[in-house]
């Protein structure tokens, strides 16, 4: 795998991450309107917004398995 390919994959990471952060909050947000304490809605946030980084993951080895 070449430095530029590392590279790619390293932004569409970063990228996805800035999709994940806005579900983390909004795990937050849901939490928060349910009217639970705050330290349970960070709990929530952490675990949507790794979920969501743990499929993207996944999706993204799926997609460079499947091109090279």
């Amino acid at each position: 795998m070449s430095t530029h390919d590392l590279a790619l994959l390293l932004v569409a990471v970063a990228a996805l991450a800035t999709v994940s952060g806005p579900l983390g909050v909004a795990g937050y947000g849901l939490a928060r309107r349910v009217g639970s304490p705050v330290t349970v809605p960070i709990t929530w946030g952490g675990v949507v917004f790794v979920s969501a980084m743990t499929l993207f993951i996944a999706l993204l080895a799926v997609i460079v398995s499947t091109v090279t």
